[in-house]
């Protein structure tokens, strides 16, 4: 149980440390990237709980896998839904300035 929220304090770090560098982080809301990364990791750790990764087999897989996997998904989620939203604000702006 310790590795649970272990992997979920720092997924939701992780999350908050690549919304903070994110460029584009005005674009959408400062819980979006921390909540992928979350789901992901828990996921990710329920997975392997189900696989049979145990704690007296190896205990740092069951932490460091779900820990790559939070890091890794809001890294991956942030480039389209950055580019897809100032897109879509920047065409709303043009629109709203049109009229």
């Amino acid at each position: 149980m310790l590795s649970l929220v272990l992997v979920t304090l720092t997924a939701v770090a992780a999350g908050f440390a690549v919304w903070a560098a994110d460029r584009r982080r005005a674009f959408y809301g400062a819980l979006l990237l921390p909540g992928i990364s979350v789901c992901a990791a828990l996921i990710t750790w329920l997975v392997l709980r189900a696989a049979g990764v145990t704690a007296f087999e190896a205990d740092w897989i069951g932490w460091a896998i779900p820990v790559a996997v939070s890091i890794l998904a809001p890294l991956v989620a942030a480039v389209p839904i950055g580019r897809s939203r100032a897109k879509a604000d920047t065409e709303e702006t043009e629109r709203i300035l049109r009229l």
